[in-house]
């Protein structure tokens, strides 16, 4: 699997993350584990032609010590659909800002 990780992360750092995440993402059935939605001006075109697939969105999954962002553009309801793809460029651009913007908002020291 294609991920970004911060790992070696302070426990508060991780408390702080886990607040945000819950709050601002839609937390998985899964202990840790979250969904950012991506804004539909980035999806393929087609991502945006398999709307019954959709949302299209990524997983963060925060462990004890790290944070991992899946490169991995998932369909909410459809595992095996060709619209399931590792991020695009433009995608992957979005997600790396992503994960700048959090650890300067959040002050997570890396």
């Amino acid at each position: 699997m294609r991920s970004l990780v911060l790992d070696e992360l302070m426990r508060a750092d991780v408390r702080k993350l886990a607040e945000h995440l819950g709050q601002s993402l839609t937390p998985s059935a899964m202990e840790g584990v979250y969904w950012m939605e991506l804004p539909p001006d980035l999806l393929t075109g087609e991502q945006l032609e398999h709307k019954q697939c959709g949302p299209h969105r990524v997983a963060l999954v925060l462990e004890e010590e790290s944070l991992r962002l899946e490169l991995l553009v998932r369909a909410q309801d459809s595992l095996r659909c060709s619209c399931t793809a590792y991020a695009t460029p433009a995608q992957r651009a979005f997600l790396i800002g992503y994960m700048d913007r959090l650890i300067e908002e959040l002050g997570i020291r890396t």
